[in-house]
């Protein structure tokens, strides 16, 4: 081996998404610096992370720098690209080994290799045997058309010293990628690119929403994935805080996501219990970081009756834990957070039949669903008994989106 790969930069400008990738953070503890590969320190994908947002990177050209040691001084400039690692060799092609080639293709559409691979491009090592950080093109990426969802970028990387000479396999790299649909918005953001800016995109929630939004290619199915995705957390991880009167516990007043992170995966978290407070910040803040556009807001300005409903965590038809109403219901809405926008509520299902007042149900998870007037057959209508609908009217002026830590 005469040449070596030193680091990868993806996120090689932080002033701009439309040609590499986001500013991103791990966690409320730990900022991603950048080079986000680095010789010796990134083994595995998770070592390496990168996010592309679909809507800003497409059409445009995707680059990516990178930086290279030589081995042997007689090495002055060589030429460098990086060819997927993944793609099968050439092989005898039975039926069996077409098949395995078929379903390896479809494996790696689903979850391999969303960049490509790196335009070969010549490098000249300096006094100190090192480039600096390079600039290079990716080719044959599927940003333009990928879905939501984590991949693993696999390349190999190869030189050669001139045009007609062969190419020589240097070294292997690995990285994780997340593909988003948009720039993340509020509470997310992208400036300033700063170790002390909790407010970044966190690769740990990247980790579950690009996963319950998986193969999204819509921000409305992004949103409604993820809010599928945590009402069924319920009864395993979350449930509804009847015992304590339907208190909040993740999301007063800011997002505690640190702690719903710890409890998503088999932590004690801030405890089993949840209100629609906390179900509406999870379900805008893990659907917002993939580009969609939800805000946490409320309805009823002092009471409303409800009809039956299936509580998170709640295999029963009732009221909310027995009770007659709601003194306020909150839940993730589009736009104004009025009549005519869209709602995602993940604390509850309302019945979807014609009669959501009375048995036999329906059982219905609000998503993307008008919010509506009394009589429109709407959100409203399902959540609230006919007594209640007029005082279940929209609060817009509680519209917000609460930060994370």
């Amino acid at each position: 081996m005469s040449v070596q790969l030193l680091a990868i930069k993806f996120n090689h400008d932080s002033a701009s998404a439309t040609n590499d990738g986001l500013n991103l953070r791990k966690n409320g503890a730990q900022f991603i610096s950048v080079p986000e590969w680095q010789r010796g320190i990134s083994i595995n994908p998770e070592d390496s992370l990168a996010a592309y947002a679909v809507a800003q990177v497409h059409g445009n050209t995707v680059t990516i720098q990178a930086k290279f040691k030589r081995l042997v001084p007689e090495l002055t400039t060589v030429e460098i690209r990086a060819l997927d690692a993944t793609i099968d060799p050439p092989g005898q092609e039975g039926c069996l080994g077409i098949l395995l080639r078929l379903l390896r293709a479809l494996f790696r559409a689903l979850f391999g290799n969303v960049l490509g691979e790196v335009a070969a491009r010549q490098v000249s090592f300096g006094a100190s045997g090192e480039t600096a950080f390079e600039s290079f093109q990716l080719i044959n990426t599927k940003l333009n058309t990928a879905f939501v969802g984590t991949r693993t970028t696999s390349w190999r990387w190869q030189y050669r010293t001139g045009a007609s000479d062969p190419w020589h396999d240097f070294d292997t790299s690995a990285h994780r990628i997340y593909v988003l649909l948009d720039m993340p918005t509020a509470p997310w953001q992208q400036l300033p690119y700063a170790a002390g800016n909790v407010q970044l995109p966190w690769t740990e929630v990247l980790d579950y929403a690009c996963n319950w939004a998986f193969g999204a290619t819509a921000t409305t199915d992004a949103a409604c994935g993820v809010t599928r995705s945590t009402y069924q957390l319920g009864p395993s991880r979350i449930t509804y805080d009847c015992p304590g009167g339907g208190s909040t516990h993740y999301a007063s007043p800011s997002f505690n996501c640190t702690a719903f992170l710890d409890r998503v995966r088999g932590g004690p978290g801030a405890g089993y219990y949840v209100n629609c407070t906390d179900c509406a910040t999870i379900v805008a803040t893990f659907a917002n970081v993939l580009g969609c556009d939800l805000w946490e807001s409320r309805m009823g300005g002092w009471y409303f009756d409800l009809n039956p409903l299936l509580g998170i965590g709640s295999a029963v038809w009732q009221t909310a834990c027995g009770w007659a109403g709601f003194s306020y219901h909150e839940v993730a809405w589009t736009g104004a957070c009025d009549v005519n926008d869209r709602v995602f509520d993940a604390c509850l299902q309302v019945d979807g039949d014609a009669d959501p007042t009375s048995a036999p149900h329906t059982p219905l998870l609000p998503c993307d669903l008008r919010f509506g007037n009394p009589g429109d057959g709407d959100y409203r209508d399902r959540l609230a008994t006919p007594a209640g609908r007029p005082t279940c009217d929209p609060q817009p002026a509680t519209r917000r989106r609460r930060p994370v830590f």
